[in-house]
């Protein structure tokens, strides 16, 4: 049986992509492969895979030639002469791009699909000569507006996860996603610090600092990043590390976009082959009853001890597990590297509050993960919205539950609060850029996939949730949880310090601002 969550998320996009003008599938480009030190490491996976870095329309500082400027056959010419992977014009057909939101309608001017950092130095450097902004994508987690114009590079071909045992670390090529590096790591004893989902791009995840399961436990992913291979707005291809460009590996800890094309990244790995974990449900009013529980009891978690809990409206169909039919849900989630036992006695108040339905907690080996929280990964339309939150009490949970809660008629499909704090807070993992590191909770919320409701009762709805919860926000949002709708302008994630680190290393790497900032 699938977890409920992705069975729900299946549900209800049955329809809803086809009948989405902005549905766009992209067609698989030739199977091709990266070499990492003169082997081949791994092979491509289909070019659906989209975008590591959020983009918008854009045109590079300093440069007096435009994509109307000059003619679509002499920029494929002078890209298909220096790059191995496909090249397209973003008329054709096959360049068309799909990612994980199909609500986002892409519309470069040109689509490569690389095969190696040879392939985006070449791709760099005739958007360079030619005056072209340059957008990057991965797997399609981290767009929430389309591309306009330039050149559109696909990291997808560039796959592989390399393992140094003794070092405990893992060097990922650029299109890999966690599950790929789960399925290389955890059969050696070792595990990666993921995202909820091993579906999501690690390098993207990295980039944006990166909340998992565990995150309390073990702080950002991205504190985990120790080297990394970036191409800069000149197409240099650079290795960054602690002693090499350390102001560089501090902004790509955390500081997610206008940081280059990277091509590859290095992680330090954990000694760890099981946690404690899972997720459970209520229903109805006794959903509502458990999301005053959760407020009530979160203030004395435990530190190692990571949850959350989401607000669900599923859908009436067959195939749903029949208590879960149709029905409005709390599902908490929960992981930790505690025994099960003392897991167990951590949430016993909120496992007794009400009746509880489909209770997974149990001990799982680390390569099941991303089962705690089920996240799906069918592509569907969707508006999302976010916020970080300084508390999450009582008064807070009233407010949450006055628009989203079941006895209301909201065309939210999913309210979350995730739990931060604890080693998120820590900030003695060396330099880094991350969002975040001062909130408490992180409230998450996502419409239900009908466009029909885009135009404006969910953004309505998203944005009296926002509203609803401002006495407790921070005003701004986690750089992987930037979304359609946010409190704050991308730029203003970051604190004044990180944002002047920032600016000044997208200045050394990209002078004439090829690699867009989102808007």
């Amino acid at each position: 049986m699938r977890a409920p969550s992705l069975i729900m998320a299946r549900a209800v996009t049955v329809g809803a992509a086809e009948r989405h003008r902005g549905c766009l599938r992209a067609s698989p480009s030739a199977d091709s492969s990266v070499t990492f030190g003169g082997r081949v490491t791994g092979s491509a996976p289909n070019p659906l895979s989209v975008v590591a870095l959020l983009r918008a329309p854009h045109r590079p500082r300093g440069t007096s030639m435009t994509a109307h400027e000059t003619t679509q056959d002499v920029v494929l010419a002078a890209l298909a002469q220096g790059v191995t992977g496909r090249v397209l014009a973003g008329t054709d057909p096959d360049a068309r791009l799909s990612g994980m939101n199909v609500a986002v309608e892409h519309r470069p001017d040109y689509v490569v699909h690389a095969t190696s950092a040879d392939d985006v130095q070449a791709t760099v450097r005739t958007a360079q000569r030619f005056g072209l902004p340059v957008t990057v994508f991965s797997t399609g987690h981290g767009f929430a507006r389309g591309i306009e114009g330039g050149i559109a590079v696909s990291t997808a071909g560039l796959t592989g996860v390399e393992v140094d045992q003794p070092a405990r670390t893992a060097r990922i090529a650029a299109g890999s996603r966690w599950k790929d590096v789960l399925d290389v790591v955890t059969p050696l004893g070792l595990a990666a610090v993921t995202g909820s989902s091993p579906d999501v791009g690690a390098v993207g995840f990295l980039l944006g600092g990166g909340i998992g399961p565990l995150a309390r436990e073990v702080g950002f992913g991205s504190s985990y990043l120790v080297a990394a291979d970036v191409v800069t707005g000149d197409g240099t291809l650079l290795h960054v590390d602690d002693e090499h460009h350390p102001e560089i590996l501090r902004a790509l800890r955390g500081g997610k976009w206008g940081l280059g094309v990277v091509t590859s990244v290095t992680v330090r790995l954990l000694n760890l082959e099981k946690v404690t974990g899972g997720n459970f449900f209520a229903l109805g009013d006794d959903a509502a009853t458990l999301f005053r529980a959760y407020a009530e009891w979160v203030p004395s978690a435990p530190s190692d001890i990571t949850t959350s809990i989401a607000l669900l409206r599923l859908p009436p169909l067959e195939f749903l597990p029949e208590p879960l039919r149709g029905q409005y849900v709390a599902n908490v989630r929960v992981a930790s590297t505690r025994p099960l036992a003392e897991v167990e006695s951590a949430i016993a108040p909120l496992r007794t509050t009400v009746p509880i339905l489909m209770d997974t907690i149990a001990e799982i080996p680390y390569a099941a993960i991303g089962g705690v929280h089920a996240d799906p990964t069918e592509p569907m339309p969707f508006i999302d919205g976010s916020t970080l939150l300084h508390t999450f009490e009582p008064q807070t949970a009233e407010a949450v539950l006055a628009v989203a809660g079941p006895q209301t008629q909201t065309p939210l499909m999913m309210t979350e609060i995730r739990h931060l704090g604890g080693a998120l807070a820590d900030g003695t993992n060396g330099p880094d850029s991350v969002t975040g590191r001062d909130a408490a909770f992180a409230l998450f919320t996502i419409g239900l996939p009908v466009p029909e409701l885009f135009e404006t009762a969910v953004p309505a709805a998203i944005n009296g949730l926002l509203e609803a919860t401002q006495p407790w926000s921070l005003g701004r949002t986690q750089a992987n949880f930037a979304g359609t709708i946010s409190q704050a302008a991308p730029v203003d994630l970051w604190s004044p310090a990180d944002q002047a680190h920032l600016a000044t290393v997208r200045r050394e790497i990209d002078p004439d601002g090829r690699f867009a900032l989102p808007a």
